[in-house]
């Protein structure tokens, strides 16, 4: 029948044709799926084992997101992966992940970078002393192997994507565009499905890359000596680790170490996270003490976590967030507190807490055990307490998978140092450990809790761990004891009138000042001019920057800020957990999905989807996300999942609506993805104007975008249909 006697488009009479035969719908586009789904899900893969085994990307984290996208974007525009990388691909594999696994052997764990603009924990080599010169070309040399180094692992990321992304264009390409884009979608959101799961499970990596690999086996079938090398690799990397735990956040490591002669029980672990020391496990019970008065934790440990106790003798309720293994817990009931709730955000810690240490604080019917981010407790808790503790909450990596905002900065903001206050009892304290040491970082801190409890903090150097420094709000800050600790508050409030605040808008609690690290920029900036000059190479830019091209490319970098930007203010109000950050990129991956199968069977104005896409972003500029926690839970999460889901599906009908008319689909998504990797380079700028800046960025990406799209024709290599814009 034709278009006007039944209503229904021969397009859309041919999809409703096809997914009419399932089994041929299957045949057809399971191998797209599949290549869709190892698309992503290795980007996640890639992205936190990386930043646990080398530890630049940790702090540089959209380093390697950066390099994923591009190698997929790359491998899509060429629609098929170049011959030398796919015949080699296994090698390619093999070489990423056994350079990964075996980071600490090959002396790739502690990269030296630069690091004089940005506080990182970790092990450094230090400059060597004497003339000014000496300094300045060790900085010099430094620079110099850290941008060899981290540059030739994103170009070998890079290499590997380029392959998986070309499997994704060489599917695709044979495809009507919109069915091809939504199984596109469609694997990617069981990507992140797949990878959330086994972090959850608590699987190590070589299940997390033997599953990737088997997505791929359809495509190298026929390739025995590529099978058994993706084989070898699994194997290679299931060498057992002694003590070794993967939770859903981090590669943890306990240690025992020996008691003391005559001691039933270990008396101390050290606990690392991804290869950095976290913390301690310590038996301060009063046997313990009273039998080995001179053991090193009770010199080093106890003073520190009875110090609290000084300071508010016998607390009825007390909250402790970042309760780790239990220290502060045990401290809490050694001094006679009857209500403890205990904040942890990793589960495996906890367990670990649970059994293993010496004084089972977690078994007390007093303690309350609450497995939640500190923010998310704050906004949730109506209890009020005589004491709140925070411990050393630092995680040394968590930071959004999309991003390289580090999500627990948020809990040392004055608005999140404001919620904790609401939760103190008339005459309750605060106390507040952290590693600053003589740093801006103690700067920084005793000049945020001034202005969120209106009053200056008192501050004393414990030199626990070496920089350990200790902070007091509330009522114990008004009478002064004599703690055995220096008090370093008047050196702290000196510096004060020159310090930043750390707030919910700009959160960079351990970046110096409003720049861009040297660590980023330098290494961006070498990555994307020989990335992009290769890309040149293989296909000039003049076959990809048509007006209808432009249009796809803006729309991938606004999306990419907009997917930031909804992940981090809906981490702000629900917390950083794995849970939060998969569910807000599975939701506008489903997203992207009822906006893609909505253009697929009626056609929508681009016009009327611009108007409403640049509504909702001012509206989402000007109405805080804070507004909402004060609402039941339902409503809350209603209300602030619309608001982040409404720019992302008018974003997406714009997307499907122009992608519907390309006649190349495997080079438009191409293009798309490569303005992901731009709108990621230009996420690294909230450093300078904080996060509002995010939906600033979007916003004028978006009129690019439309700009390109409305303007008067031009050159559309990619499209058959763009002289007449809908």
């Amino acid at each position: 029948m034709s278009h006007a006697g039944n209503g229904t488009s021969p397009q859309v009479q041919s999809t409703l044709s096809e997914l009419g035969s399932s089994e041929s719908f299957l045949r057809s586009y399971l191998p797209l799926f599949l290549a869709s789904f190892a698309a992503l899900y290795f980007e996640l893969v890639v992205i936190r084992y990386l930043s646990t085994e080398v530890r630049v990307f940790a702090y540089l984290k959209n380093l390697a997101l950066i390099a994923s996208f591009f190698g997929i974007g790359l491998g899509m525009i060429l629609q098929s992966p170049p011959k030398a990388l796919r015949r080699h691909f296994h090698w390619l594999a093999a070489a990423l992940f056994l350079l990964i696994a075996y980071a600490t052997f090959l002396k790739l764990t502690f990269l030296p970078i630069p690091t004089f603009d940005y506080r990182m924990f970790m092990d450094t080599l230090n400059a060597p002393t004497g003339a000014w010169y000496l300094t300045f070309f060790w900085d010099i040399f430094m620079l110099l192997i850290y941008l060899l180094a981290v540059t030739s692992i994103m170009y070998l990321v890079v290499a590997f994507f380029t392959v998986i992304g070309g499997l994704v264009g060489e599917n695709l390409k044979q495809k009507r565009s919109l069915q091809g884009y939504g199984v596109n979608l469609l694997g990617s959101l069981f990507g992140i499905l797949a990878f959330t799961v086994l972090s959850f499970l608590e699987l190590p990596p070589a299940v997390w890359v033997l599953i990737g690999f088997a997505a791929l086996v359809p495509f190298f079938v026929c390739q025995r000596l590529s099978l058994a090398v993706m084989a070898l690799t699994v194997c290679a990397m299931t060498v057992p680790q002694a003590n070794t735990y993967w939770s859903p956040y981090y590669r943890i490591t306990l240690t025992e170490i020996p008691p003391p002669q005559g001691w039933p029980r270990p008396a101390a672990y050290f606990l690392d996270v991804n290869h950095l020391f976290h913390q301690r496990v310590l038996d301060l019970s009063p046997e313990f003490v009273a039998r080995f008065p001179d053991a090193v934790q009770n010199s080093y440990g106890r003073p520190t976590y009875e110090l609290p106790y000084r300071l508010v003798p016998n607390p009825h309720t007390v909250l402790i967030v970042g309760a780790g293994t239990g220290n502060d817990v045990a401290a809490a009931l050694r001094h006679g507190a009857t209500n403890i709730d205990a904040v942890e955000i990793d589960p495996t810690i906890l367990a670990l807490g649970r059994k293993y240490h010496p004084e089972h604080p977690y078994d007390s019917p007093y303690v309350h055990v609450h497995l939640d981010d500190a923010r998310a407790y704050f906004k949730k808790s109506n209890q009020k307490y005589d004491l709140i503790v925070f411990g050393y909450l630092d995680s040394h990596t968590m930071l959004s998978s999309l991003s390289s905002i580090r999500l627990d900065n948020y809990v040392y903001t004055v608005e999140s140092l404001r919620d904790a206050r609401s939760l103190l009892a008339p005459n309750g304290s605060l106390v507040l450990g952290f590693g600053g040491g003589h740093t801006f970082l103690s700067d920084r801190l005793f000049a945020t809790l001034d202005h969120a409890f209106d009053s200056p903090p008192l501050a004393y150097f414990t030199g626990y761990d070496g920089s350990g420094v200790l902070f007091v709000e509330g009522k114990a800050a008004q009478s002064k004891i004599d703690t055995g600790f220096p008090e370093i508050s008047s050196e702290l409030r000196q510096h004060e009138p020159n310090t930043l605040l750390a707030t919910d808008h700009w959160p960079f609690l351990y970046l110096q000042s409003r720049t861009i690290p040297t660590a980023i920029w330098t290494v961006l900036a070498l990555f994307l001019y020989s990335a992009f000059t290769v890309l040149e190479r293989l296909v000039p830019f003049r076959q990809m920057a048509g007006r209808q091209g432009l249009h796809l490319f803006f729309l991938g970098a606004g999306f990419m800020l907009l997917e930031t930007k909804g992940v981090t203010e809906l981490s702000l109000l629900f917390g950083s957990t794995w849970i939060v950050n998969s569910v807000v990129v599975a939701a506008f991956l489903i997203m992207a999905i009822v906006a893609n199968a909505f253009v697929m069977f009626r056609p929508f104005s681009r016009t009327v989807a611009y108007c409403m896409l640049f509504a909702v972003l001012l509206i989402s500029m000007v109405v805080p996300y804070s507004l909402f926690a004060a609402l039941p839970a339902t409503a809350k999460v209603i209300a602030s999942a619309t608001l982040a889901a409404l720019p992302v599906l008018f974003s997406g009908l714009i997307f499907s609506r122009s992608f519907r008319d390309v006649a190349n689909p495997s080079q438009a998504l191409g293009i798309n993805l490569l303005g992901a990797v731009v709108g990621g380079v230009l996420e690294n700028l909230v450093m300078v104007g904080g996060t509002p800046l995010l939906g600033i960025l979007a916003l004028l990406l978006y009129g690019l975008s439309a700009a390109f799209l409305f303007k008067s024709p031009g050159s559309a290599t990619i499209t058959d249909r763009s002289s007449q814009p809908a």
